[in-house]
């Protein structure tokens, strides 16, 4: 198969139908998924080990560490206080 084909499909439209499948399912779950503030990690709202409030918002994240580093300096994480994301680094997700 060539690139043309892997781009736009193939003359059959399977490429085609392949990617809208592949499409809804990311906008499906985009759709339910919120962003952890601190790590970046998506997380569902329904199942996140933790959450704040600030400023009216509910903030979720993927382990209470996240949320702690949040809680110490929330407008740091959502754009009041500079724009550095700290990242992981205290080892708080065990795989």
């Amino acid at each position: 198969m060539g690139l043309f084909d892997r781009l736009f499909g193939s003359k059959t439209g399977k490429g085609e139908a392949t990617r809208m499948k592949e499409h809804e399912r990311e906008s499906v779950a985009g759709a339910s998924m919120a962003r952890d503030p601190v790590c970046g990690m998506d997380v569902d709202p329904k199942t996140a080990p933790a959450r704040s409030e600030y400023i009216g918002k509910t903030h979720y994240f993927c382990a209470q560490a996240c949320k702690k580093t949040f809680d110490a300096n929330p407008a740091k994480y959502t754009g009041g206080g500079g724009q550095e994301t700290a990242g992981h680094g205290g080892g708080h997700h065990q795989m």
